[in-house]
């Protein structure tokens, strides 16, 4: 039977294991694909480890974003036939509370073979690898969704995006790029400036060692930067309002500090300052903006603006240690496990 990682109770990277189960037909409005590399995201890390608190029922299934050939097709389901490859749009989890409510198969792909929704699949580019296939569709989506549909970048204008060598930080400033706009990129480490660089980063702001705030009006020659993209919260939201301009929008869309956010209405004030949270599931579960979505992302892949930047590739018998790998925080880039 084939092989899933799922995991029997929450908990670190340990408690993901290797189950054989059975796969049937798809149901109607389904692809059951042979998968061949995984994108492990950090809301699957968040999720086994009770960050959305506990699943439906264990052992729970985890994964909605992967690259494969298509097995079989379920009823109603056009314009896929029997081999296409295929790279999943994650606007699908078994997270409770989040994407769409599963009406057939619980829609999972940790695993050789998996069900996923028609409407969330996309052919890949025939020049397209499976690794890269499996690194597309959440970063660039989430990107796509805060940069291009709500912030709508302008040609020449400066966007601070933190924690940058995430793989949502470099879609966010490969998408800025293709807009005309710059770039600023901030991280903790002084070791990952040069990756970032190489990548045609010009500003890079190292946190551990300088003042974002100062940086940006410095860089900005003191307008600041109207759209700042943030996936950490927490204590920094305060020195995010110091580096915003006037009229400016910080766009929230994670949580790496969970200690909550303490602000000065008075600063935010005084910039007529919006903060805003987002998330992909405003483009993803919007079949106008996710057709919008896909076709600004597969042009970028075809002129080459968009590129996916995989750091390490791991095995699908190793997947907890992708996992863990994914935790320590080293990555500059996605982090995909492939399927024999």
């Amino acid at each position: 039977m084939p092989k899933v990682a799922r995991f029997h109770q929450l908990g670190g990277p340990e408690v993901l294991q290797i189950d054989e189960i059975a796969f049937e037909d798809p149901a109607p409005g389904e692809l059951l694909l042979k998968v061949n590399a995984i994108g492990i995201n950090r809301m699957e890390v968040f999720f086994r480890a009770g960050g959305f608190g506990n699943p439906k029922a264990f052992p729970a299934m985890l994964g909605s974003e992967c690259s494969g050939t298509v097995l079989a097709i379920g009823q109603g389901v056009a314009g896929f036939a029997i081999g296409d490859r295929v790279a999943t749009i994650p606007g699908f989890t078994s997270i409770p509370g989040f994407a769409t409510e599963m009406k057939g198969h619980e829609c999972a792909v940790y695993g050789e073979q998996a069900y996923v929704p028609a409407d969330m699949a996309v052919k890949m580019p025939n020049d397209m690898s499976f690794v890269d296939g499996a690194a597309l569709w959440m970063q660039y989506s989430t990107a796509w969704n805060s940069m291009v549909d709500t912030a709508k970048l302008q040609k020449g204008e400066y966007v601070l995006l933190t924690a940058a060598t995430s793989s949502v930080g470099i879609a966010a400033a490969q998408i800025a790029k293709s807009q005309g706009a710059i770039p600023i990129c901030t991280t903790r480490s002084q070791s990952k400036v040069a990756a970032l660089k190489s990548l045609g980063i010009e500003h890079v702001i190292v946190t551990d060692e300088q003042d974002i705030a100062k940086e940006v009006a410095r860089i900005t020659g003191g307008v600041g930067c109207r759209v700042i993209y943030d996936p950490i919260a927490g204590k920094g939201v305060s020195e995010l309002i110091d580096a915003v301009a006037v009229n400016g929008m910080i766009l929230i869309y994670g949580v790496l500090d969970l200690a909550p956010a303490t602000i000065d209405p008075l600063k935010g004030m005084a910039k007529f300052a919006t903060i805003k949270f987002t998330a992909v599931f405003q483009t993803l579960l919007n079949a106008e903006k996710r057709a919008k979505m896909v076709e600004f992302v597969l042009a970028g892949v075809a002129n080459g603006s968009l590129r996916p930047v995989v750091d390490k590739i791991f095995a699908f018998e190793d997947i907890a240690e992708a996992h863990r790998y994914l935790e320590s925080n080293q990555h500059i880039g996605m982090v995909v496990v492939t399927v024999d």
